[in-house]
């Protein structure tokens, strides 16, 4: 249903007095922190000193955490180095987007998600690449660039604020991912307005509200966009879901607003990922995040990650009307990232990587921060089932390796597709090898059950990897390019790898590589 303007408005002070709350995005509970003490906010300067001290002496001895020191300005290059050959029809632009700024002062954040966005353009013209790296100019950042110094609450980091907070845009740090849509590039965040840059310039255009009575609505970092162009998002905060129709030409065809039937004070929870099918919009909710704690300024292991008791849920909602939603429930387990959903009969299969517990929130992300290698729970490739006509769900795993930022390619969203993508883990363990990073690339086709990898080797650091289609609505999904990043811990530089789908194994038939690093992102899209 649409809401009312005085309801809009009604529920938007909400959303900016309690900065989310249960069930509600990450950065947007950290509102809690402005209430500390006088002592308490002592001691998380303490802290924030710490792990600057800390990182420090050890980044000496680590070369895997260099990518983690963060940047301080823009960097830009106007020809990569090229190895191999560019296929001349790959052309357009490649978008990366992570926490790039740690520090400021004798502070650094303590949380991986806390860092200020950097938004990477790579472009393509089919015999070159040129690089471009820009901080988000976010309302938060202009004000710390002007005063040297943090002012503002961060997701999981001690900062004592010394800013008024307005509303979540007063932190959105627009740092989790980046998409171009309806001649617009959007850097997105969690908690948050979706922060406009211009894709020519990269300057920074500032907040979208999507329409009257909806400024700083939430818009969650992983939208979809549909084979049609059109793109779909959702938003979540005190207990609401908020739905997001974006026409191919950039202007909102629809805006919903629905609660979620969860007591959120028991359960808490946590909106991350969605998916799409034909006529549903389908989410995740693990019973994660302590809310309680994490508006107190907790970090580290003042924080639990997963409620055992609670199940793992699937909101199901129809797209023209997010009130009639079904909810589905599986035992306890983590779940981040989803692949793709699409219907069959009466069911929808949806493909996400989930863990039974995931210690990577108050564990790995933190320890990083600080200069400690430590690996999270792992997660794996999973397919769920969700029969709308009896309410019933069940799951299945689909691969037996630690993996995570499953991606599909994107001819088929809301469509049956075969192929998965993602980084994976098949020869490091927790106890053997305490580390955050893959071993490398694997394309999984679900439908003959054979695996094709690509071993980047201890060298590398490889991040998300995306699937790029060679033609505009074909059918066949391996009629593709793989392109991903990775840090080169030998020269202390980022390369860019472009694989031919039809054979990862095979190796990269280019690689590009920037004469400096940047630092380790989230999730980025590719715009021809």
């Amino acid at each position: 249903m649409n809401t009312t303007n005085n309801s809009r408005r009604g529920f938007l002070g909400k959303l900016n007095a309690f900065g989310g709350g249960a069930l509600g995005t990450f950065a947007t509970s950290n509102v809690g922190s402005l209430w500390l003490t006088s002592s308490a906010q002592a001691n998380q300067a303490n802290s924030a000193e710490q792990f600057k001290i800390e990182f420090a002496q050890a980044v000496k001895a680590d070369a895997s955490l260099k990518p983690l020191a963060g940047l301080s300005s823009d960097v830009e290059c106007a020809a990569l180095e090229i190895e191999g050959k560019l296929p001349a029809q790959l052309t357009g632009r490649f978008y990366r987007n992570g926490p790039a700024l740690f520090e400021r002062a004798q502070q650094r954040y303590q949380h991986w998600f806390a860092g200020d966005g950097m938004v990477q353009q790579f472009t393509f013209t089919g015999q070159s690449i040129s690089h471009k790296g820009r901080f988000v100019q976010t309302e938060k950042f202009k004000k710390e660039e002007q005063a040297k110094k943090f002012l503002l609450p961060a997701f999981g980091s001690s900062i004592p604020s010394s800013e008024r907070v307005t509303g979540p845009d007063s932190m959105n740090v627009a740092n989790t991912n980046v998409l171009e849509h309806g001649g617009k590039l959007l850097a997105l965040w969690e908690g948050g307005s979706a922060i406009a840059l211009d894709p020519k310039t990269m300057d920074t255009l500032g907040p979208i509200a999507w329409q009257k009575g909806w400024e700083q609505m939430p818009f969650s970092a992983h939208p979809k966009i549909d084979p049609q162009g059109n793109l779909w998002n959702i938003g979540s905060a005190n207990g609401r879901m908020m739905s997001y129709h974006v026409h191919p030409n950039g202007q909102l065809a629809k805006a919903q607003i629905a609660k979620i039937p969860l007591d959120t004070k028991r359960t808490g929870g946590m909106i991350h990922d969605m998916a799409v099918t034909q006529r549903y919009l389908v989410v995740p909710i693990p019973p994660v995040i302590d809310w309680d704690n994490l508006t107190k300024g907790a970090i580290g292991n003042e924080v639990k990650t997963i409620t055992a008791n609670e199940p793992l849920r699937f909101w199901v909602a129809p797209k023209d009307d997010i009130t009639q939603a079904k909810m589905f429930e599986l035992p306890s387990e983590m779940v981040f990232h989803v692949g793709n959903a699409f219907e069959r009969d009466d069911e929808i299969l949806m493909t996400y990587a989930g863990g039974i517990a995931n210690n990577f929130l108050r564990g790995s992300a933190v320890d990083i921060m600080r200069g400690r290698r430590t690996s999270p729970e792992e997660s794996k490739l999973k397919q769920v089932s969700l029969n709308m006509r009896t309410g019933q769900a069940k799951v299945e795993l689909l691969n037996n390796d630690a993996m995570e930022f499953p991606r599909i390619n994107n001819t088929v969203v809301g469509r049956q597709n075969k192929l998965i993508l993602s980084p994976v883990s098949w020869k490091k363990s927790a106890t053997t090898d305490p580390s955050f990073q893959f071993d490398g690339i694997q394309l999984i086709d679900q439908e003959s059950g054979k695996t094709d990898r690509y071993d980047y080797t201890s060298r590398f650091i490889p991040e998300e990897h995306i699937l790029v289609g060679k033609k505009a609505g074909s059918s066949n999904e391996k009629d593709a390019w793989v392109l991903g990043t990775a840090y080169d811990l030998k020269t202390d530089r980022t390369c860019v790898s472009v694989f031919e789908a039809q054979s990862l194994a095979s190796g990269p038939i280019a690689r590009a590589w920037l004469p400096y690093a940047i630092p380790l992102g989230f999730h980025g899209n590719f715009h021809g």
